[in-house]
């Protein structure tokens, strides 16, 4: 009886194996399709909008990551490499936090030029947790910088965090 259940499992672990391997590739045609570019004219976006959103995600993410950090302590390593990236300074949140939500972020004030490749912006946000809103305000520098990619000229830009300085008396 066993030689017969061992029989049997084999056959189908063998025929399920076959059965992958038989499995039809990808149309070609439709790959062909999705490949396709079309030229389009104007594809510069407003500095605005770009800039809004990209430093309102990566904010988000910064926010994100403390609560992943308060929920699970045993990626402390990883999480804290990457929140070093964000912002050199550290944010606390309180430790009953389980969902945070960045909204209304705005530009306080005109665009300072540091240098060449970096500028400085303050802006103030709403944090919205489980159980209130808070405004908040924070400086951005944003670093680019130019890199080749497939011998074409990219704009790489960084964004980092710090807390707003207030030189104003």
């Amino acid at each position: 009886m066993k030689k017969v259940l061992y029989i049997t499992l084999l056959l189908i672990v063998f025929s399920c194996s076959e059965a992958k391997r038989e499995a039809p590739l990808m149309d070609t045609e439709a790959t062909e399709m999705s490949q396709e570019t079309y030229p389009i004219e104007n594809v510069a976006l407003e500095e605005s909008f770009t800039f809004q959103y990209v430093t309102q995600q990566k904010l988000q993410d910064y926010y994100d990551l403390m609560v992943l950090l308060k929920q699970h302590p045993e990626f402390k390593e990883d999480i804290t490499l990457q929140l070093k990236e964000i912002s050199k300074e550290k944010i606390t949140i309180p430790d009953y936090t389980q969902l945070i939500r960045i909204e209304n972020l705005q530009q306080l004030g005109d665009i300072q030029q540091v240098s060449d490749s970096i500028q400085k912006i303050d802006l103030q946000f709403d944090i919205i947790d489980n159980t209130n809103i808070k405004k908040d305000t924070i400086t951005a520098l944003i670093i680019t910088k130019k890199i080749q990619l497939d011998n074409t000229d990219v704009v790489a830009t960084k964004i980092v965090f710090s807390k707003q300085q207030n030189n104003k008396q």
